[in-house]
């Protein structure tokens, strides 16, 4: 999710209950330990208890291929309060797969373990190591030996996603897959991939017999729904679908908070970038990103998307 989850989007995602746990963006490493402002950059939880302002824990995730290097770096994140390393080897992106990062490793087992351990030894059980796979990089036939490869390298918790690289995002997900992988590793299994409503969230449950998911493109094409899965686990209770009014506001607050580090035209881009995953699934909001998406004054956006109005509502106290 580089460049869609930063802090202030998981701030406004777990403000309400439903998660448990947050990843960040990646940190890139090449051969170099990074400064100790890349990382707060990426992670500036770290500074605050290493938590959303609501309290859900944020692991810090590196990206790489350097086992040396990942380790360098996982030991500088320690050392600067990380509370959990996440290792990426599920990312798709053409421009990191050709330089030897995210899933480009998946077609060598041996790659992932060799990272995975060099992690492992340098920060030690200090804090837990966890890594995310997808189901392989141009088949599934490895899928198998590179979740035993991150288990056996020391990771304590594995989120699959149904796909392989090559695969990319294209529809279906196959969960069925994630359930192959779980019965044969002793660790925490977590499902991911295509969870967009409660009934995928069941539905990759009991194809993959995973008890968690991860939510990532479906936490933004709805903001309420980890809030969902959690009320429906609780009280049987489906809550009604998230009306334009709440999504447009989430809007205005992003922007709100985006724009007092980040120049408008990049908070423009990122607004319209979260409005994109929410159009996938829900027409009001495709119907306002047709409208808006040639729009370059941040004003005028959330003035078209009727998110001003409706952060200027949330504003104002309530009457007496």
């Amino acid at each position: 999710m580089e460049g869609v989850i930063d802090a202030h989007t998981r701030a406004l995602l777990t403000r309400r209950p439903g998660f448990d746990w947050t990843v960040t963006e990646f940190v890139r490493v090449v051969d170099a330990r990074l400064p100790p402002r890349v990382f707060r950059r990426h992670c500036p939880e770290l500074d605050d208890g290493v938590t959303t302002p609501s309290g859900v824990p944020v692991a810090l995730q590196l990206l790489g291929s350097d086992p040396a290097a990942l380790a360098a770096n996982a030991e500088q994140a320690r050392k600067l309060g990380a509370t959990a390393i996440d290792l990426n080897f599920g990312c798709p992106a053409k421009l990191v797969n050709r330089h030897d990062g995210g899933a480009s490793l998946l077609r060598d087992p041996q790659r992932v373990h060799a990272a995975v351990a060099a992690v492992h030894a340098a920060v030690g059980s200090d804090i837990p190591v966890t890594a995310k796979i997808r189901l392989g990089f141009s088949h599934r036939r490895l899928a198998l030996d590179c979740a035993k490869a991150a288990e056996d390298g020391g990771a304590t918790q594995l989120v699959v996603h149904a796909r392989t690289r090559d695969e990319g995002y294209r529809p279906p997900a196959h969960w069925e897959w994630i359930g192959r992988i779980r019965r044969h590793l002793g660790i925490p299994v977590v499902a991911n991939g295509d969870i967009w409503s409660l009934e995928d969230y069941w539905k990759a449950r009991t194809l993959s017999g995973c008890r968690d998911v991860m939510l990532g493109r479906g936490a933004l094409a709805d903001p309420w729904l980890a809030q969902r899965i959690r009320h429906w686990l609780t009280t049987g209770e489906t809550l009604p679908t998230t009306p334009w009014q709440a999504r447009g506001a989430i809007l205005a607050e992003f922007a709100a908070l985006q724009r007092t580090t980040l120049p408008e035209r990049v908070v423009t881009s990122l607004v319209k970038q979260w409005l994109n995953h929410m159009r996938q699934r829900d027409a009001e909001a495709a119907r306002r990103f047709h409208a808006v998406k040639r729009i370059n004054d941040l004003e005028t956006l959330l003035t078209g998307l009727g998110a001003a109005r409706e952060e200027r509502a949330r504003s104002q106290p309530e009457p007496a």
